[in-house]
């Protein structure tokens, strides 16, 4: 630690602290532009310049420079001041001052510190510049005069979001914050840059008039949409939800969002949200009562007893889960009940739950940054999980962490400084994994011995014979194992989802051998992190949303209803018919149910079979707490009135199972009480840091079954996942989101568009065994030849009328 004064303040920091880390550590306020805490010292703005006792005869900056110890500064003095001014003075020479037309108006930094050195005049005189306002892309205005050049934008762009999209050009008074060759913004939109933009240069398109700052209420909450659990502020006006406020202090993340958090908030306060209950009748859905719907839903449900079942969103609070839970297999008599956190997550409820003894990852998103060395297997979290994705940007950049990625497809990851990209066959990473595996026992690396079943099942696994399976050179197979054993902390990745076909258990069990193996578990920077795809996929897991004893999973329930055995089907938030693969059977399946009861915020394509619908809040509307994917219990609470006649999932169930005779909980407070899995947290008591479970680790090693998905020739290995712009079908309700992403698309190497005279934008079809869909193609040189990859969300041409949920589908592309 390090001891100085500040303005006769003694104040002790860490001793690579400036000066300015110290004074706000004292409590003193030292004006900035261009720093934020999140980014590398650049002393650009001149406004931080104080007096240094033992640096007589200058002013120093504050942000960049370190502090040493008996250091004695002055943060306000008459040259310091007088400093400060004239740097206001020269940045206000060519700044526009249209502050009431300016979204940024009344939050303007550039605004708040002439209020207070009194710049009310200025001595100096120059013409005003003239750049062009860029209005190019739907999300982000550029306008140029406004800029002070502090740097910000481009710094975040480069050190944390790993983009690049904006530069320093020219020099001198022409000196202006560009893009590449001076064109339009080019970027992925995840507005970090107007975060970070003290004045207004850059401004996020869909709030422009929207409202002043000052008029709104801010008010935090958690995202809704990935397991990340990055912390919001919604800013607020007339109950409605108009855009999300950086705040710097918030989360591990440091206010840092990606699009879908950042400008993907409109479905909140959307005009299509339902706003009554529906009921069908002659065929049509018509409005209803509470009382109506509800009446009818009892007395199918309470008919149909255990031939019930229930499908759930884990988009829903915990609490909302313990009651759907309650209702179904304490009142209703059903075991059958499923999400797609147990669809499509069998990575963690299965592979993790067998492999660790627990169905959750062992390390968190902090440990990121702690590690010496990242194993990214089969995702792009800049595309799942994007902030993810900028932890994992400043691992490597700031702190040298070696990157090593296994995938079937390039990503922007790969693109990192000293990334080793293993890229191999589509379907066939459990078999490289396991020669990983193999090199660690072959070659004495393993801390933990492996045990003798799973010594001699990796015999059919050596790296020559494996490098034929996947496509990656045995050589490149024993390098990567030498890395991992090497590292004293390694943390492993995967990706976990309904969209995420062969991210299954066989997967999460290959990487907990690596882990096992090699020593990597139980400690700081080190284990598995499986990144689940909604934002409370492992609260699902935790309340235990999971068939009961001789209950039917989620495929048993859609074929419990094409063939009668089902005869009620509650569907809570989730959307099948769309996200759930092999959509002609789902349908089928939805069409032969007797009853079925849709529960969302929207008359999604599922809703409109429904018998009855039933319009449920949002998480601004609503309390309880959301899970994040590394186990981060966070607490939620309503920022806006419900929307119309919806009622939270937690009133709806409470009130189902009091009408069936039981006894609900009455608060979350009550239910989140029931979740064992918390036991030692207290939902009062949950700040805004959360709280993580304990976690008891129980390793056992387990044979992984490889199996390699070959497509016959001819065909291409078709991928689904996450587009960046999207998670579920959810975000299609977000206005900024579709405004840059709004219709499916295939992606396809450059190389084999050529060979098909495909061009970018064409629509080409997709056909497989199971059917033929339409889509635009995007040439990418992401894919590899004879790979290519679709997003699942999208309902104009969904990508599951084709894909059947194998690991690997075959299709054909024709024009």
């Amino acid at each position: 630690m390090v001891t100085l004064t500040i303005d006769d303040k003694q104040v002790s920091v860490e001793k690579d602290a400036t000066i300015y880390d110290a004074a706000k550590a004292a409590g003193i306020n030292i004006p900035i532009l261009c720093h934020d805490k999140k980014l590398k010292p650049f002393g650009a703005c001149r406004m931080c310049l104080v007096e240094v006792e033992q640096m007589k005869g200058r002013l120093i900056p504050a942000c960049t420079t370190p502090v040493t110890e008996g250091m004695i500064v002055r943060s306000s003095t008459p040259p310091v001041d007088k400093a400060r001014k004239l740097v206001l003075e020269l940045l206000m020479l060519n700044h526009p001052l249209d502050c009431p037309v300016c979204d940024k108006g009344g939050d303007c930094e550039l605004q708040n510190l002439a209020y207070d050195h009194k710049v009310n005049s200025n001595r100096l005189a120059d013409e005003k510049f003239h750049h062009e306002i860029d209005y190019n892309n739907p999300l982000i205005e550029r306008d140029q005069n406004r800029c002070v050049l502090c740097g910000k934008c481009v710094r975040i762009c480069d050190e944390i979001v790993a983009r690049g999209a904006l530069t320093f050009i020219s020099r001198g008074i022409e000196t202006k914050i560009g893009t590449e060759f001076d064109g339009p913004l080019s970027c992925e939109f995840c507005g970090s840059c107007i975060s970070v933009c003290p004045v207004g240069a850059l401004l996020a398109r869909p709030f422009k008039f929207k409202s002043r700052f000052w008029a709104m209420t801010k008010k935090k909450s958690v995202c809704g949409y990935c397991g990340t659990g990055c912390n919001v502020t919604l800013g607020v006006k007339d109950n409605k939800v108009l855009t999300t406020v950086y705040d710097e202090n918030q989360g591990f993340h440091n206010g840092q969002l990606c699009v879908r958090g950042r400008f993907g908030y409109q479905f909140i306060s959307s005009d299509k949200r339902l706003k009554n209950p529906l009921i069908r009748k002659n065929g049509q859905l018509v409005e209803a009562g509470w009382d109506e719907a509800l009446s009818l839903v009892v007395e199918r449900l309470k008919e149909a007893g255990s031939a019930a079942a229930a499908l759930a969103t884990p988009r829903m609070t915990n609490e909302e889960l313990v009651l759907l839970k309650q209702l179904m297999t304490q009142q209703v008599g059903s075991q059958n009940i499923d999400h797609s956190a147990g669809y499509g997550h069998a990575a963690v409820s299965e592979g993790l739950g067998k492999s660790l003894g627990v169905a959750a990852s062992s390390a968190t998103i902090l440990d990121i940054q702690k590690s010496n060395l990242i194993l990214a297997i089969k995702t792009d979290v800049y595309e799942t999980h994007p902030v993810v994705g900028f932890e994992i940007n400043m691992a490597v950049k700031n702190k040298g962490a070696s990157l090593q990625i296994v995938s079937d497809k390039r990503g922007k990851l790969s693109r990192l400084p000293g990334a080793n990209l293993l890229l191999n066959k589509p379907g066939s990473d459990v078999a490289l994994l396991n020669a990983v595996a193999k090199v660690l026992v072959d070659e004495n690396l393993a801390v933990t011995p492996a045990t003798a079943e799973l010594a001699a099942a990796l015999n059919d696994f050596t790296p020559e014979k494996v490098a034929e399976l996947t496509g990656v050179a045995a050589d490149a197979i024993r390098g990567l194992a030498r890395a991992y054993a090497a590292a004293e902390k390694a943390i492993i990745l995967f990706t976990a989802g309904l969209a995420y076909p062969g991210a299954d258990a066989q997967l999460a069990h290959a990487a907990a051998n690596l882990a096992i193996l090699g020593g990597k578990l139980g400690k700081e920077g080190s284990g598995i992190l499986a990144l689940q795809e909604k934002n409370n996929s492992q609260g699902a897991l935790d309340v235990g949303f999971i068939p009961g004893a001789g209950g039917l999973d989620a495929q048993q329930i859609l074929a419990g209803c094409a063939n009668g055995s089902v005869k009620t089907l509650l569907i809570a938030g989730e959307n099948p018919v769309v996200s759930y693969p092999g959509q002609l059977s789902v349908k089928k399946a939805l069409d032969a149910v007797e009853f079925l009861v849709v529960a969302d915020l929207f008359l999604t394509e599922t809703a409109q079979m429904a018998d009855v619908v039933l319009p449920v809040c949002s998480y601004a509307e609503k309390e309880g707490t959301f899970t994040s994917t590394d186990r981060r219990v966070q607490k939620i609470a309503a920022v806006i009135p419900a929307i119309g006649q919806s009622r939270s999932e937690f009133q709806v169930y409470g009130e189902l199972i009091r009408q069936l005779g039981g006894q609900p909980a009455v608060t979350p407070a009550e239910a989140f009480a029931q979740i064992s899995a918390y036991a030692g947290i207290s939902y009062n008591e949950l700040g805004e840091a959360g709280a993580f479970p304990s976690l008891k680790l129980q390793p056992v090693q387990v044979v992984p079954k490889a199996t390699t998905a070959a497509v016959e020739p001819g065909k291409f290995a078709l991928l689904t996942g996450a587009a960046l712009y999207h998670c579920g079908t959810m975000s299609l309700h977000g206005e900024g989101t579709v405004s840059v992403c709004g219709e499916a698309y295939v992606e396809l190497s450059r190389s084999d568009a050529a060979k098909m005279n495909i061009a970018e934008g064409a629509e080409v079809k997709l056909t497989s065994a199971a059917g033929t869909v339409c889509v635009k193609a995007r040439i990418s040189p992401r894919m590899p030849e004879g790979v290519v990859f679709a997003p699942y969300h999208f309902a104009d041409a969904p990508i599951n009328t084709v894909w059947s949920g194998a690991a690997v589908t075959g299709v054909t592309i024709s024009k």
